[in-house]
């Protein structure tokens, strides 16, 4: 169990009153063993109304339509399409077998008129982007192998925006967001839309699967990587999608035996039930343009926990605790602190923390501060950055253990904890995981892909995760949970996602 002073080495400089303020925050802000499972159960039993039940729910539960995991012997091109804000990027992946692909891509920029015109010219803008990369590229229906024997193009689309998706290759669009508003596409198929451009507009191509990012997280880090079960985002936003057994969705029918689900996690405990949530925390949900929304995203990702740390930093200073209670317009406005200021902060391990003196005086524009200061400051992006990887891997942990109670990884016998009570030992099936760490390949490991810049860049957060993976699922975690970036889910999960609708409706005919 981690207690919060832990975090505190003897700091002789810090005055008494600092410390007692300090070691206050650290009990708020550390998630004690006990707290992560109550988290994890709570999780777990979201998941499972969010699969059994169509009514307003934390956890959305959302069926994909996508069957199966790419196995990464898959062959062929196929085209991929990812939408998600002013930029559109076109690609063609083309896969080789044995775990390689290739890739080329091309970005469309689009402009602010097109956000907000009609939807039809939305998507014909689109259909001419598209009909453009085809040409650059020379690609013809003749080069490009895959299943259905058509020539005609397959492509997968990724679309970054609220949908309700009704097949693999059908989602209806729920709201425009970022900064997007054109007219004519709320509450219709959006790949309807633009699959009647491309046909308007006499491009040889068929919209085959639409995806969100995360599902292609999981289908990318499949092709690569054997035996991958969760797809998740930790970057400006989180989310998770996982594969389930068929069985355990009630709210559709399907003949498939697992079904990747869209967990929609960052709106976990939306009334904040369980989460351990601070003043900061609740100050920052006011003033978001979507507050009492997502409340967990807002707790661990790259877009909010600069805001939680200028919260924080704000708090002090108004108790003159730091800086001698004076701070700087920056600091002062929503949003001055930014996320990647944190990460800079937490890599400097200086005698000085000179570096952090650099962040503080060019950046914030606090020129006065001493390295009482700067270890302050250092010490509260700890405490926020510390949590944001624990409540991630939490959210990691409770899907694990949902495959290992009644999902796809229920008969596989893995030394993992499924209760806070248990006793950690295989089932008594003969099935052994082969202790590897988690940089080796077997077929025995938990995978998960990751994509986002949090995972990647910030400082300890991967190993901070790992060490709430063994609190939570027991020692042998690290050694059966594999945590790897996956990169481009948007592309080459798309095209993946393109060829598994493309084989299963070919194997329908």
């Amino acid at each position: 169990m981690l207690s919060s002073s832990q975090f505190l080495s003897p700091h002789f400089k810090w005055s008494e009153r600092q410390s007692q303020v300090l070691e206050s925050l650290a009990q708020e802000f550390t998630l004690s063993t006990a707290q992560l499972e109550t988290l994890t159960t709570e999780f777990v039993r979201q998941m499972h109304v969010g699969l059994t039940s169509t009514k307003s729910k934390d956890l959305a539960m959302i069926p994909t339509f996508v069957t199966g995991r790419p196995d990464g012997h898959e062959r062929g091109s196929y085209l991929a399409l990812d939408l998600g804000g002013t930029n559109l990027r076109v690609c063609l992946i083309t896969l080789k077998g044995d775990r390689q692909l290739e890739a080329h891509q091309r970005a469309f920029k689009v402009s602010d008129h097109l956000q907000e015109a009609d939807v039809t010219e939305l998507m014909d803008f689109i259909a001419i982007s598209i009909q453009e990369f085809i040409s650059s590229e020379h690609i013809s229906a003749k080069i490009v192998e895959h299943p259905s024997d058509s020539d005609t193009l397959e492509l997968g689309f990724t679309f970054s925006f609220p949908v309700t998706q009704t097949a693999i290759d059908a989602g209806v669009l729920l709201r425009w967001t970022k900064g997007f508003h054109c007219p004519g596409a709320v509450g219709s198929d959006i790949v309807q839309l633009l699959q009647d451009a491309l046909n308007r507009k006499k491009v040889n191509v068929h919209v085959a699967a639409l995806v969100n990012d995360t599902v292609g997280t999981l289908l990318a880090h499949s092709y690569k990587h054997a035996n991958t079960f969760i797809g998740a985002i930790f970057g400006t936003g989180t989310n998770g999608a996982y594969v389930e057994s068929a069985r355990n969705i009630k709210t559709m029918t399907t003949d498939a035996d697992e079904m990747i689900i869209n967990i929609e996690w960052g709106n976990f405990d939306k009334d904040k039930t369980v989460l351990p949530v601070t003043m900061h925390d609740n100050k920052l949900d006011r003033e978001s343009i979507n507050p009492g929304i997502h409340v967990f995203e807002k707790m661990i990702s790259g877009m909010y926990l600069g805001e939680i740390t200028r919260n924080v930093l704000l708090y002090l200073i108004d108790q003159r605790l730091l800086f001698e209670g004076t701070s700087s317009p920056t600091l002062n406005r929503h949003w001055g602190f930014e996320t990647k200021f944190m990460s800079a902060i937490e890599q400097d391990n200086s005698s000085t923390l000179i570096p952090i003196a650099q962040i503080l005086e060019q950046d914030l524009g606090i020129y006065l501060n001493t390295q009482v200061d700067r270890e302050i400051v250092k010490f509260v992006c700890q405490l926020v950055g510390k949590r944001a990887a624990r409540l991630s891997a939490m959210a990691v942990a409770a899907v694990v253990r949902q495959g290992l109670k009644a999902g796809t990884l229920a008969e596989h016998g893995y030394p993992l904890k499924v209760s806070a009570n248990d006793e950690v030992q295989a089932k008594q099936n003969g099935s052994k995981v082969e202790a590897v760490g988690h940089g080796a390949s077997t077929k025995d490991i938990i995978r998960v892909g990751i994509d986002g810049s949090v995972f990647e860049h910030y400082p300890h957060f991967e190993e901070r995760m790992y060490e709430a993976l063994d609190e939570i699922l027991g020692s042998s975690a690290r050694e059966v949970v594999a945590l790897g970036i996956a990169r481009d889910g948007s592309g080459v999960g798309a095209a993946l996602a393109a060829l598994i609708a493309t084989k299963n409706s070919a194997g329908s005919t």
